[in-house]
């Protein structure tokens, strides 16, 4: 069974989606009944591809007549053909970030992570948000199949879209072993430097945009440091997104620039060393997929403060402390209350590693694998 999958999301700085699509490929891989094929827009090679996907050894088809971007504005009228771009035909066509192109051949199977850009339209980026409105329906009508990262999405989808639900499968995101291995101290003090922390901490770790609900983390902070005396540091690491001026508003209108510590990008190899240095991990997010951050950090055994909205219920369990994302005022008490408790802390971390446990990257590429095989054979 030949299986084309578009390895775009993987390049450069890979953000959730990029990190679901390359590491689900990657196990991919050990199926020897699949043949695959990796798609990629690369223009004048922008993309350092063996760089970006080291690790993926399958064929690679590269296109190099325009940009990815420039694809996107020209597909709806200009009837490209897929299999121009890229030659030959796949039985499966697998996209991972939602929208399937005009003119794909074959059986098509796409991942649609959240409804964000239909519930939370004013929290996204202008130009992604267009691109998904005028993509989304074409997109649906074409897809022979969707997965989606949990249930609570899976339930948006029926609900908000219309879909029938046999036509989704939910495949949870995994766990890398990375995140599980007890770092040195030492190994843990090179990350701190690098992006310029010291001492104790607390962690929010992902892009900088309004549905990461990051000001809500900042007055929380705000409203810590007014009642506690010791001296701890807020990181915010992660790249900017969109939309992200009023943090750096109210971290300056609060006068905490000396406290409020901005990585920008993290490499993917220093994750693990920031939630292992961590003293709390903090994601208060209005509305997500599935919440990667949130095993993440309970697999690097640090005590997690999430909100109970969308799928971060779901992700969580019963692991973390789960609070209205908007109460700025409890979520400073919960973090005063595990800084101060012990007990408490130790009977997060214990529970957050046992959760974490329950997501496993190889048992989701077997139930992707099942998935192909069951269109290949027309079982959907």
């Amino acid at each position: 069974m030949k299986v084309s999958i578009e390895l775009q999301p993987c390049l450069k700085n890979k953000s959730g989606i990029g990190i679901y699509t390359y590491e689900l490929t990657k196990r991919l891989q050990n199926f020897n009944e699949l043949e695959l094929e990796g798609n990629i827009f690369n223009f004048l090679n922008r993309n350092d591809i063996e760089k970006d996907i080291c690790g993926l050894n399958m064929k690679k088809k590269i296109c190099s007549l325009f940009p990815y971007g420039l694809y996107k504005r020209i597909w709806s009228c200009i009837p490209i053909k897929y299999k121009f771009l890229f030659g030959g035909d796949s039985d499966i066509y697998q996209f991972f970030n939602f929208i399937v192109p005009p003119n794909v051949p074959g059986r098509v199977i796409t991942t649609i992570h959240d409804l964000t850009y239909i519930l939370y339209p004013d929290t996204m980026d202008e130009k992604n948000l267009k691109i998904l409105k005028n993509n989304m329906n074409l997109t649906i009508k074409r897809a022979d199949y969707i997965i989606t990262v949990s249930e609570s999405s899976k339930n948006d989808i029926v609900k908000h879209v219309g879909i029938n639900e046999n036509k989704i499968q939910v495949i949870y995101p995994g766990i890398d072993e990375v995140y599980k291995k007890a770092l040195n101290t030492e190994d843990i003090s090179v990350v701190k430097k690098k992006y310029n922390i010291d001492g104790k901490y607390l962690l929010y770790l992902g892009t900088l945009e309004p549905r990461k609900n990051i000001e809500t983390i900042i007055k929380a902070y705000n409203c810590l440091k007014k009642s506690d005396k010791e001296d701890i540091k807020l990181v915010l690491a992660g790249k900017k997104g969109w939309l992200y001026d009023s943090i750096f508003r109210l971290v300056k209108e609060f006068s905490i620039q000396d406290k409020v510590i901005f990585t920008d990008y993290v490499d993917d190899g220093d994750k693990a060393a920031l939630y292992q240095g961590a003293e709390i991990f903090l994601f208060p997010s209005l509305y997500e997929g599935f919440g990667m951050p949130v095993i993440e950090a309970m697999a690097s055994g640090v005590p997690v403060i999430t909100s109970n909205s969308s799928s971060l219920p779901e992700a969580a369990g019963k692991a973390a402390i789960i609070t209205e994302p908007l109460d700025h005022k409890k979520i400073s008490k919960t973090i005063e209350s595990i800084l101060n408790d012990n007990e408490l802390r130790e009977k997060m971390i214990n529970e957050g590693k046992k959760q974490a446990n329950k997501f496993d990257w190889d048992i989701s590429a077997q139930k992707l694998k099942n998935i192909y095989y069951d269109l290949y054979y027309d079982k959907i």
